[in-house]
C-alpha cells in the first residue's frame, strides 16, 4: 500500500509516537490489535481510527461470503485478515500471507488474540515462481511505512533484510479459492501469474491493488482471456465515519488507493461498493 503524503497541512498529529510501546495496542472494528510504533500509516490509522481504509475494507467485504475460503496477500500486521474471518464465520477459511518480519509478527499475535481459529498464517512473499525473495527488515520504532516495502529478488544494499521464501498461489493446491486480496508492492501481475491454475478452475473474485499503468495492462491481459469482467476502483484512506468518530484527516485530501475488480461469471459484489468505479470491460 503505496502513500507518497501522509501528513496532511496543518494536520493535528493526534499522538507522540515516542510516548507510545514498541508494540501499541488499538482497539479497532474487528478487533483489538496489536499495532507497530513507527509505522506510519497503517499502524497508525488502526490506533487514530480504529480502521485503515475503511471504504477498501467494506470493498473487499462486498466480494466475501459466509463459509467462503480467502486468501490475503499480503496482510501486514492483519487489519484485513480480521475483516475477512470475522466476514467468512467459522465456516470459512482464510489464508494470510506476509513476508516481513514484525508485521508476520504481528500477524500471528492478532489472530491469536482475537481467537480466530480459521485463519492460517504463512510467513513468504508471493510471486510466480516458487524461490527465495529479499525482504527489508525494518526497526519497528523508526518512521517508516510498513504497508508500502517491496520485495526483491535480489538482495538490496540500502537496508537490512530478511531471505524468506517465495511461493505462488498454484503451489498451495488449494482444494476451494472463492476471493483473494492481493496487495503485494508491485508483485501484483507476477502474483496473478503463478495463480493461473487456480483462477482457471476455482474461479475466485480478486481485488489486486495497482500502482502502475503497465502492471494494469498485463492484468488485463492476463485476466480478460479467462472471463473475468474487471472493474478499476479507487478510494480514500480516510472517511469521517471512521471507527473511531475521529473527524480530523490525517492523511492529504486524495490520499488513497485504486485497486482492479476482477469477477468470474456469475460474481457480483453484495452491494453499492464506496468510492470511484470505472468499468474496463
Amino acid at each position: 500500500m503505496k502513500v507518497k503524503t501522509l501528513l496532511a497541512a496543518g494536520a493535528e498529529p493526534l499522538e507522540q509516537t515516542s510516548a507510545l510501546p514498541v508494540f501499541p495496542i488499538a482497539e479497532t472494528r474487528f478487533g483489538r490489535m496489536f499495532t507497530l510504533q513507527g509505522d506510519s500509516v497503517i499502524s497508525r490509522s488502526l490506533r487514530v481510527y480504529g480502521e485503515f481504509a475503511g471504504d477498501e475494507v467494506d470493498s473487499i467485504l462486498s466480494l466475501v461470503r459466509v463459509g467462503d475460503h480467502v486468501l490475503d496477500l499480503e496482510a501486514n500486521i492483519g487489519f484485513h485478515t480480521l475483516a475477512l474471518a470475522r466476514t467468512v464465520g467459522p465456516t470459512g477459511h482464510v489464508i494470510s500471507v506476509e513476508p516481513q518480519h514484525y508485521c508476520f509478527q504481528l500477524l500471528c499475535a492478532n489472530v491469536t488474540a482475537n481467537q480466530l481459529t480459521t485463519v492460517n498464517c504463512i510467513r513468504a512473499g508471493v510471486g510466480d515462481v516458487p524461490g527465495t525473495c529479499a525482504v527489508p527488515r525494518h526497526d519497528p520504532v523508526r518512521r517508516h511505512n510498513a504497508g508500502a516495502t517491496p520485495v526483491s529478488l535480489e538482495p538490496g544494499a540500502a537496508h537490512p533484510t530478511d531471505t524468506v521464501p517465495l511461493i505462488t498461489v498454484d503451489s498451495l493446491a488449494l482444494p476451494r479459492c472463492d476471493m483473494i486480496k492481493i496487495d503485494t508492492e508491485g508483485f501484483e501481475d507476477r502474483v496473478a501469474l503463478g495463480a493461473r491454475r487456480t483462477l482457471a478452475t476455482l474461479r475466485p473474485a480478486l481485488y489486486i491493488e495497482i500502482h502502475d499503468r503497465d502492471k494494469l495492462q498485463r492484468l488485463h491481459g492476463l485476466l480478460q482471456p479467462l472471463g473475468y469482467s474487471l472493474l478499476l476502483h479507487r478510494t480514500r484512506f480516510f472517511r469521517s465515519a471512521n471507527a473511531a468518530g475521529e473527524p480530523v484527516n490525517v492523511f492529504s485530501p486524495n490520499t488513497g488507493g485504486t485497486a482492479l475488480i476482477a469477477l468470474p461469471p456469475g460474481r457480483s459484489p453484495s452491494g453499492p461498493l464506496p468510492g470511484e468505479t470505472r468499468s474496463l470491460g
